[in-house]
């Protein structure tokens, strides 16, 4: 048999997932956030006052870990919930988050530029449309 697992692409993206999220773990850990942390806190940055459920399908992961994520975040200070229409509640930063999610999203582009290492702009854009089409694509089928 001439199977060789590590020519799959489930068994390199497992490795690059892998070692990505190590090393966004160690960049982040001075600021005492996590990969997860920080993704939640970028979006509402983004849009303050959005729902938990926007906030899910925008991230595009399960909402028992988003509202976990949620619960960590806002007991260590770096969210509120506000009143929203009807009985929706919204996210917002807190100081202390608007005071380091610039820092934590700097570090996150530069595991990312690291990642992507030696590839042109343009190589670096064909890899990232390939890799979301590619999800989409298994999303879907």
């Amino acid at each position: 048999m001439s199977f060789d697992q590590h020519d799959t692409i489930g068994f390199q993206a497992a490795q690059l997932s892998r070692l990505i999220s190590n090393r966004l773990r160690d960049a982040l850990a001075p600021l005492d956030l996590l990969p997860a942390q920080v993704a939640a806190l970028v979006e509402i940055g983004a849009d303050e006052g959005l729902s938990q459920k926007t906030l899910v399908v925008r991230l595009d992961v399960e909402q028992p870990g988003v509202a976990r994520t949620l619960a960590t975040l806002e007991v260590e200070g770096w969210i509120a919930r506000r009143s929203g229409p009807g009985r929706t509640q919204g996210l917002h930063l807190t100081d202390k988050a608007r005071a380091v999610v610039p820092e934590a999203a700097r570090r996150v582009a530069e595991v990312n530029g690291a990642a992507l290492g030696e590839l042109s702009r343009t190589e670096r854009a064909h890899l990232l449309d390939r890799l979301s089409e590619l999800v989409a694509e298994l999303k879907a089928g």
